[in-house]
């Protein structure tokens, strides 16, 4: 049986958020570690009482912005076991060009909320995320 299954609604829609928040930061990052420990930070100081669920996503979102960036794995290890290939090659461009790509096109920010989080011209961001789309098309 499916553990969510007995879940209140409420549950599983932060369990989703929660799974988009890291995937997300996994992806900015470039290291499931950095992903697990600002989803992990975020939670901790995160107050569903007064907060909405969408200041948890945002808050993964910063720090992983905020956090070390990994260069592109070369060899993808077995923390990127449980994604997609298309994802494998978002964590295979270079990070800026991952960086921009992820917050642009996956989490849908605009470019303004972008380049705030990345400390990026917005004109760059655009740069960067067009340039990223052109290398995942050509499968690099």
């Amino acid at each position: 049986m499916d553990d969510t299954a007995a879940m209140p609604k409420a549950g599983q829609g932060i369990l989703r958020l929660v799974d988009r928040a890291f995937l997300t930061a996994h992806l900015l990052t470039g290291s499931f570690q950095q992903a697990e420990e600002a989803t992990l930070d975020a939670i901790d100081s995160w107050r569903p009482d007064e907060q909405p669920e969408e200041a948890l996503f945002q808050s993964v979102l910063n720090a992983a912005a905020q956090a070390q960036v990994e260069p592109n794995p070369n060899s993808l290890d077995s923390s990127t076991s449980y994604l997609p290939s298309e994802l494998k090659a978002v964590l295979r461009l270079a990070p800026q060009l991952r960086r921009c790509y992820v917050l642009r096109i996956l989490a849908g920010l605009p470019a303004q909320a972008c380049a705030r989080l990345l400390s990026l011209h917005s004109d760059l961001v655009e740069r960067y995320t067009c340039d990223a789309l052109q290398s995942l098309a050509r499968g690099a």
